[in-house]
């Protein structure tokens, strides 16, 4: 959401060359400009959460789905978790050019389609989660209008070349084609009870926030958000740096989900943007802003959940936004990894690695996990996975289970002249 005047003002002061006088005129401008746009932002933030009935939050245990070798498709039937009692639903990923590989208007929705369809019969919910980034189809970069293709620099340690290419968050022509996708994503899954929620892409490489992890290609995502590329029509706009050009199109990534997912819960993945300090502080940025914009809407998970060994803290008060874990490694084959250094000494059996995982999550407020199918089928695990999921349960709403009701709308609002 962009406030056209608030824009101009703000430019204004960076292109032109001020006396005090003007100055002191355009900071009060800027500042009634700034109280009317937040006025109108929590007025809108407001309408929506009082427009829209959310589904319930995403909660209990997800099993992590993977690919078929080769091909990468998912299959749920034949699933053995379908029928357990101990797993609410699943953790589908997919990269954008897997659904529109070809062009602007074919997709091939059939594996989501059954995956939900299987699960819906099954009483499991789906979480649906398609990445943009360095799954970008090729079309999006060569169709007008023209994308900037960014090659990263870091190097896959597997193959030797780069970890591939990837649009700028910022450029406006991409991020009109990822809107469109979305509303065609959302026009399909939406409604659909099963659809429990959402893990964003389109603002990260792949699913996690990061955006790059070596400093020489942050250094060169930022000389290109400062000094924008010729002939390209959605990279038009100098930014200060890289800061304001990131948070420019991840604002807007986010308030498309929220536009058309306006039931469903959207989740972003914690990891830092950037390298360095700078990278978790563009993360909480990001984070802190969408969870306030979109209260109760938004929400937040870590992909890197570890065990502690006990005693394990008791969970806060239930929190307002959705909020979950996804194990770190597979419990049963590397629990060395799965706990936080110092390893415990001697090394605990299956399943207590998976419990004190489970543990911790709940401590820290948790509210769902995702944990790898090897985890979730052996017959000792069920115990643990029964009585975990009971306590990841009692996170979600007022603390039994029930959602909490809409957020009271904002008072005592007014434009300061």
């Amino acid at each position: 959401m962009t406030n056209p005047t608030l824009s101009m003002t703000f430019a204004g002061c960076f292109q032109a060359s001020c006396s005090p006088e003007k100055i002191e005129k355009h900071s009060a401008r800027i500042l009634r400009n700034l109280r009317t746009f937040l006025l109108a932002f929590a007025l809108i933030g407001s309408a929506h959460a009082a427009s829209a009935t959310m589904k319930p939050e995403p909660s209990g245990i997800y099993d992590l789905l993977f690919g078929a070798p080769g091909t990468g498709k998912i299959d749920l039937t034949g699933n053995p978790l379908l029928t357990n009692a101990n797993i609410d639903g699943f953790r589908y990923k997919v990269g954008w050019a897997k659904i529109q590989p070809d062009n602007a208007a074919t997709f091939k929705w059939e594996s989501i389609d059954s995956a939900i369809s299987i699960a819906a019969a099954n009483g499991k919910k789906l979480c649906i989660s398609i990445a943009a980034g360095t799954s970008t189809p090729g079309w999006v970069y060569t169709t007008a209008p023209v994308v900037y293709k960014y090659t990263y620099q870091e190097i896959d340690p597997t193959t030797g070349v780069s970890i591939g290419s990837a649009p700028l968050v910022w450029d406006t022509a991409y991020l009109d084609k990822w809107q469109t996708f979305l509303a065609a994503f959302a026009a399909r899954y939406e409604n659909n009870p099963a659809c429990s929620y959402v893990v964003m892409g389109g603002f990260m490489q792949n699913f996690n926030m990061v955006v790059a992890n070596l400093d020489a290609d942050f250094n060169a995502m930022e000389n290109l958000a400062k000094n924008p590329p010729p002939g390209y029509p959605g990279l038009v706009t100098a930014y200060a740096d890289f800061s304001a050009a990131y948070i420019a199109g991840a604002q807007r990534v986010i308030t498309d989900y929220a536009t058309y997912f306006p039931t469903t819960s959207l989740v972003m993945t914690y990891f830092r943007v950037v390298p360095g300090d700078l990278g978790v502080t563009l993360q909480n940025t990001v984070s802190e802003w969408g969870k306030a914009a979109f209260p109760g809407h938004v929400g937040t998970m870590v992909s890197a959940l570890y065990a502690v060994m006990p005693p394990h803290t008791p969970p806060p008060a239930p929190l307002n936004f959705p909020k979950g874990f996804q194990m770190v490694d597979r419990a049963i084959e590397n629990p060395s990894r799965v706990y936080m250094d110092p390893d415990p000494v001697p090394m605990p059996a299956f399943p207590t690695p998976l419990e004190d995982a489970l543990e911790h999550a709940v401590s820290l407020g948790g509210k769902y996990v995702e944990v790898y199918q090897e985890d979730l089928t052996p017959a000792n695990a069920q115990s643990v996975l029964a009585v975990q999921r009971a306590k990841l349960l009692a996170n979600v709403g007022d603390g039994t289970g029930s959602p909490p009701g809409p957020p009271a709308p904002p008072t005592n609002l007014r434009v300061v002249p």
